[in-house]
């Protein structure tokens, strides 16, 4: 407080004091209260005073002494109060204080503890303004050899370094922290941790590690507080290897942190995002059974959920259960929102459920995830039920959830609806945006309500909301559909005219459209503008005109427009690309489809498994093996995962050319690189060794022989089915049928028929034809004709191979009834 001052002659304040004057006139010049005298007897309180200046006398008193300022200093050791209020009375009235009136009055104040006074003497004298006293270092080095306890010294340099900060910048404070310790003199760690705070609040983290490096050098043990600053300081400039070396030397130093420190510690890594570590170090704290706060348990469960690392999370919320911090929503919503982003709804309803068994209350966030989880599995109707559900319940709703209901809606056709949940946002306060404007239009387009769509457009403008490139994008595919051409190059001038730039996808919307749309001819006209025009990402444009073509039937064109656009450096994205491999197949142009494969390759673009699968097939039916072998290499080599379908492809191929052993070695290759083999890959074996077995090599060995070498390759492959538990399927029995009746296996065949029956599997009209042309071959047509009336009555029309084979049974019987 201030205190009242009455002007009193020094002689007579002396006696009071009971102190000789030494040779000091009798002239009125001090303003020392008595009051102030006798409240600081017993005072050390640094707020027990606040001295302001003195009045002069009208006649300045001789010049007082260095000495006897002293040694009035030393007289009032006991009373600090009143002898920083008389050292700083004689310097109002002009005396200047040097080394020993400085040394005596910290003296007094450091055995005092008067921190304040202390602070408050030091900043006047290093302040920059003040250019009198003695130099700083000097009275360091002299309170140094007369203090006589280190622990007066280590308190005066304390509030020296607090006045310095006070009153100069980091490298000033840092440059007297340098100084003082070449002195001899090492400042504490409460003063080195008010320098690194310091330097960590400018920013500057080097600088903080080269402190706490002197720091060490000087033979300090930092604090946790000291840890504190550094760590937090190199967390926030991402320097996790410095913090983890920090965390290193702290342990060997056997510092512990309480929960507030390794909180803030795992924060920190959190924050950088280094949540793998942070989960490695929680594991050791909660060894060491110290409690952390459940922000750190929070943020590293979301760190874990973000890396779907969500078995680690559960374990996580359950730890944090048994070290008595109660569930919270976040850690419930981390999980919710993870497991609904990878369509695990059952975990995330499992989750939902343990939240609202706790206690804990939903909100609008954890419910739009749920909703969001239900629409993206397609469960549309589950969407509007359980948005109805927690509507009724009386759950704050908010734009999301309107959206994804309304989206729901539109989805069902049910536009109706969507409509009227619009209206209850605007009547319920809360104002729709463009999201769910769009949403409306996108329902709309979808049921081909193209003018409802341009009305709710309509409206959107006229309450000043601004459409996005989505919303035109969505009107414009719309319009397409509906072969609506000029209201599509109206709706490309609005855009442009509220300064809106149509951009590529735009402009591939509009073309798609228009080939979807049965206008193919606008679609180019488009085209041939925008691509005069010029336009970024131009290779949009070309994906969709190539899709476009492709759409319309028009093959030839799209590879052509491929090729044009390759040559000029651009390639078509990797959809039109894979789409145009597969017309070309589809349409017997293997080498078109070979050469988009290459300028692919050439492009660094390396076409998919499908594409791969439908060029090697291709070359197969072609039975240009060769090349279907040079292309299987070039995509293993490339890294693809070849699975049983491509290597399945590849062996049918060669059973189709007569090189059964190459299609025997291919299978032996795939099932020692743990490529299980499926069914289809056994029939293709099975119908090649049948193949094999009419072919002309084998004309020199006896029919007896060929029949029982056929049934043995066969025997040998079903064998590996059953020990692979696969079982056959309808054209794997045909197959096996017709292997049997070409083998004169006839009451085989008909068992296999009849255990096909039995397995509930229908046979088709080639698993009967095959057992047609068993019965004919053998000349038991009446069997035949009995199957044949068995397979109408069952519902399956005969084909021509059927009646083929009866036509020439009959011809063969009618021959034999002649000659005989």
């Amino acid at each position: 407080m201030v205190l009242c001052r009455q002007p009193k002659h020094v002689f007579e304040w002396c006696i009071h004091l009971r102190i000789a004057p030494l040779g000091l006139p009798c002239r009125p010049f001090s303003v020392l209260t008595a009051s102030a005298s006798v409240q600081s007897d017993y005072s050390s309180d640094d707020d027990k005073l606040n001295c302001a200046p003195s009045e002069f006398a009208r006649k300045r008193p001789r010049a007082l002494c260095s000495a006897s300022v002293v040694q009035t200093l030393h007289c009032l050791k006991r009373r600090p109060a009143i002898a920083f209020a008389y050292f700083k009375d004689t310097q109002s009235i002009g005396f200047n204080h040097d080394l020993s009136t400085y040394s005596e009055m910290i003296q007094i104040l450091s055995h005092s503890r008067q921190g304040k006074m202390m602070v408050s003497l030091f900043s006047e004298l290093v302040s920059s303004s003040n250019g009198k006293g003695p130099e700083i270092l000097s009275l360091v080095d002299h309170h140094r050899r007369t203090c006589g306890t280190p622990y007066s010294l280590s308190f005066t340099i304390d509030c020296l370094i607090k006045a310095y900060i006070t009153c100069y910048d980091v490298h000033a404070t840092k440059c007297l922290f340098g100084r003082i310790c070449r002195l001899g003199v090492v400042p504490s760690v409460w003063a080195w941790n008010l320098l690194l705070k310091l330097i960590a609040e400018s920013g500057e983290y080097e600088m903080v590690l080269t402190a706490y490096n002197e720091m060490k050098c000087v033979q300090l043990t930092p604090d946790v507080y000291t840890f504190a600053i550094v760590t937090r300081s190199l967390f926030q400039a991402k320097k996790v290897a410095e913090v983890l070396q920090v965390w290193a030397e702290m342990t060997e130093m056997g510092v512990k942190l309480d929960t507030r420190g390794y909180s803030s510690f795992l924060i920190g890594l959190c924050d950088c995002g280094k949540y793998d570590l942070a989960y490695i170090f929680l594991q050791e704290i909660i060894r060491e059974k110290v409690p952390v706060e459940a922000m750190a348990y929070n943020m590293i469960m979301d760190g874990l959920c973000k890396e779907m690392r969500l078995d680690e999370a559960e374990k996580l919320l359950e730890n944090k259960a048994r070290q008595g911090s109660i569930p919270d929503v976040y850690g419930y919503s981390y999980l919710i929102r993870s497991y609904c982003k990878m369509g695990n709804l059952v975990k995330a309803v499992d989750h939902y459920e343990a939240m609202v068994s706790h206690g804990i209350e939903t909100n609008c966030h954890i419910v739009s995830y749920l909703l969001q989880c239900f629409r993206k599995l397609g469960m549309t109707s589950e969407v509007i039920a359980h948005f109805l559900k927690f509507k009724d319940s009386g759950l704050h709703l908010d734009k999301v959830l309107y959206n994804i209901a309304m989206d729901a809606y539109c989805k069902h056709g049910n536009m109706n609806e969507a409509v009227m949940l619009l209206n209850e946002m605007k009547s319920g306060g809360l104002t729709p945006d463009k999201i769910h404007y769009t949403c409306l239009i996108n329902g709309y387009c979808l049921k081909g309500e193209i003018q409802n769509a341009q009305q709710v457009f309509e409206e959107m403008l006229k309450a000043n909301i601004e459409p996005d490139i989505v919303t035109y994008n969505i009107l414009a595919g719309g319009f397409c559909k509906s072969g609506l051409v000029m209201e599509v190059f109206d709706l490309l001038d609005h855009m442009m005219d509220h300064g809106l730039e149509p951009n590529s996808l735009t402009y591939g919307i509009a073309i798609v459209g228009f080939c979807r749309g049965g206008n193919l001819s606008e679609a180019e006209v488009l085209f041939n503008i925008v691509e005069e025009k010029g336009i970024d990402h131009i290779e949009v444009l070309y994906s969709a005109m190539v899709c476009g073509y492709l759409h319309s039937g028009w093959t030839d064109h799209a590879y052509m427009l491929f090729v044009r656009v390759a040559r000029q450096g651009n390639l078509v994205d990797h959809f039109s690309c894979s789409k145009l491999i597969n017309d070309l197949c589809r349409v017997g142009n293997v080498q078109g489809a070979s050469d988009v494969c290459k300028i692919m390759l050439e492009h660094n673009v390396v076409p998919d498994v499908i594409s791969y699968s439908k060029l090697i097939s291709a070359y197969c039916q072609n039975g240009d093996m060769d090349k279907a072998q040079l292309w299987f290499q070039d995509m293993v080599q490339r890294g693809l995962s070849v699975d049983v379908i491509v290597y399945t492809i590849l062996m049918n191929g060669y059973c189709k050319v007569g090189r059964l052993q190459e299609a025997c070695e291919l299978f032996v290759k795939m099932t020692n690189l743990g490529i299980m083999p499926d069914v289809i890959a056994y029939t293709v074996l099975l119908d090649g060794h049948l193949k094999e077995t009419l072919q002309q090599g084998w004309q020199g060995i006896a029919k007896e022989r060929r029949s029982f070498l056929l049934r043995a390759n066969h025997n040998k492959l079903l064998s590996s089915m059953k020990d692979m538990q696969i079982e056959p399927d309808v054209p794997c029995y045909t197959v096996l049928i017709d292997g049997k009746c070409k083998a004169e296996y006839l009451v085989e065949a008909r068992e296999l028929f009849d255990e096909m029956l039995q397995k509930g599997l229908t046979p088709d009209a080639y698993a009967y034809t095959a057992l047609i042309n068993g019965y004919c071959s053998q000349g038991e047509i009446s069997k035949a004709e009995d199957l044949l009336q068995e397979m109408i009555n069952n519902g399956i029309e005969p084909d021509a191979l059927t009646f083929s084979v009866l036509n020439q049974s009959y011809l063969r019987s009618r021959k034999i009834q002649l000659c005989v």
